[in-house]
């Protein structure tokens, strides 16, 4: 078959791209003038169909041989810099084949080429790429030990994927009481991911994922490891999505079929993992105070990917000093009914933050050079967490946050409104036409998306601009928005892209809409 990068460049023209992912990345930069980089630019350029310079492979293939030949290995190496070259380069020794040729690309997954996070992201996809088409076993390891690093870069979907489709791979998901077990089930997961934000579907058989999972459901630990089920929950997700997947699968019967095989694998297991993902947070809830602190992250991510009702276990971690993850912990307890959470959150910061105080100073448009906060006081995620926890004292709070003069704390704030109908309406409608003009960007949209969560029409309108608009980019953010604020009003607007004949638009709304579905389902837990 194919590698992965071939099918990516046919493919990716029409899926969720490339380009979307980093064009979400795009707004971390510290001006929207930014550029990409020429690396980025001609990795683009080969996702959208381009080819690499095929005299320039074949160039540095014949120095590189000549060299291995008189066993000049470090000239080599001293050959893979960073810029455009690096892949010409990757290339070049991958189709060389020999077993120099692969440990020198191995030991690059060590090094760190550049601070830029989306050109290192780059790097990494072009070495698990190339060790891929090597087919080198012993290569495998070295992917797994520096994935957790690409994992989390822009782009880590695409590394993560490349090193699933290993024949060796599964072996490791029967060890999962290793670390190389433990890395392997992180990129599982993070492959799985992928393949809602720009994998192509051609992942499932390539990596042959159904028997993947298969194989880790028949061999799971008698305790629920927090790794694999965020790995079932994720599977099960995909499984409501591949009839949309099936959307960009190519014409080819044998294509079909083989897609339709893997699926089915998981289609068996579906009954058996969703009630094992209604047993797990409780397990995972008792085990979580005697974790190690990298066991308590992992657990926490599980909790909030499942939804899970965890007060009982978390709020007494919050209780205690420099808890780790106190972010993590409070983006659990958004989803919490428990009556406690709400009031023990709100007490939490008006003893540690001065909100009369704060909300009387001029605000600012800019964000801060230095935090405003106390660094172990986590008042952005509090405000976050209350979206969950309606209440009149909730609201009160929310909206005095939202005059408070950091803009950060403004937005927080203004994001948890409107996810109930407001209990004291006037007053919070003229906070959110207050945040509306606020002279920062962030803070308007915010409490514009806030205001369409009400059913405010001018707002709705903005957002439907967004949905029609001729310009790609804006037209997939606003996509994005609606999924992630939660305008439900816009279901019919998302419903008319879905069956868009451009079936990137397409994939993008019908993604949309099955995350709020999902959303709206949890709601009526």
């Amino acid at each position: 078959m194919a590698s992965i990068l071939v099918v990516l460049a046919v493919l990716l023209p029409l899926m969720l791209g490339a380009a979307f992912l980093l064009g979400r990345h795009m707004n971390r930069r510290q001006t929207l003038g930014d550029e990409l980089s020429p690396v980025s630019r001609q990795h683009i350029d080969l996702f959208q169909g381009g080819q690499l310079n095929e005299a320039a492979v074949e160039s540095a293939k014949d120095r590189f041989r000549d060299l291995l030949e008189r066993g000049e290995v470090g000239a080599v190496e001293t050959s893979l810099r960073p810029g455009t070259q690096f892949v010409v380069h990757v290339r070049a020794l991958a189709e060389l084949g020999t077993d120099d040729a692969g440990r020198i690309l191995e030991r690059q997954l060590q090094r760190r080429l550049t601070d830029d996070q989306i050109e290192q992201s780059w790097y990494w996809f072009d070495l698990a790429n190339g060790l891929r088409s090597l087919n080198r076993s012993q290569s495998l390891p070295h992917l797994l030990r520096c994935s957790e690093a690409a994992s989390e870069l822009p782009l880590g979907h695409f590394f993560a994927a490349e090193t699933v489709c290993f024949l060796e791979f599964a072996g490791y998901l029967r060890r999962l009481d290793t670390s190389l077990g433990q890395s392997a089930l992180r990129v599982l997961l993070r492959a799985l991911q992928g393949l809602r934000c720009g994998v192509p579907p051609q992942l499932v058989t390539e990596a042959r994922l159904g028997e993947l999972i298969e194989g880790l459901w028949d061999n799971r630990p008698a305790t629920p490891d927090p790794l694999a089920v965020r790995v079932f929950l994720e599977s099960v997700r995909f499984l409501r999505r591949a009839p949309h997947a099936e959307l960009s699968l190519g014409i080819e019967a044998s294509e079909q079929e083989a897609f339709s095989w893997q699926m089915s694998h998981l289609a068996a297991l579906e009954t058996g993992v969703t009630e094992f993902l209604r047993e797990a947070p409780a397990a995972l809830g008792q085990s979580l105070a005697a974790a190690s602190s990298a066991k308590q992250r992992e657990i926490l991510l599980a909790l909030s990917d499942l939804r899970a009702e965890a007060a009982e276990a978390v709020l007494p971690l919050l209780a205690a000093p420099r808890f780790a993850h106190a972010e993590l912990a409070l983006e659990v307890l958004t989803w919490s009914r428990d009556a406690r959470v709400g009031p023990s959150l709100i007490e939490w910061a008006i003893r540690r933050i001065p909100m009369v105080q704060r909300a009387q100073h001029r605000r600012r448009t800019a964000v801060p050079r230095r935090s405003s906060l106390p660094p172990d006081m986590p008042y952005k995620a509090i405000l976050h967490a209350l979206r969950g926890h309606p209440s009149d004292r909730t609201e009160s709070f929310l909206v005095l946050g939202s005059r408070d003069w950091d803009p950060l704390v403004r937005a927080a704030a203004l994001s948890s409104l409107g996810w109930w109908e407001p209990l004291e309406r006037a007053e919070v409608l003229l906070c959110l036409q207050e945040g509306r003009r606020d002279a920062n960007a962030e803070v308007r949209q915010a409490a514009r998306a806030a205001l369409a969560r009400l059913g405010e029409r001018q707002a709705l309108q903005w957002f439907r601009h967004g949905l029609i608009s001729e310009e790609p980019q804006r037209m997939m953010e606003t996509i994005q928005g609606v999924a992630t604020e939660g305008l439900t009003l816009l279901w019919p607007d998302l419903d008319l892209l879905a069956d868009s004949e451009d079936l990137e638009i397409s994939l993008h709304a019908r993604e949309a809409l099955e995350r709020m579905g999902e959303e709206l389902e949890r709601s009526r837990r």
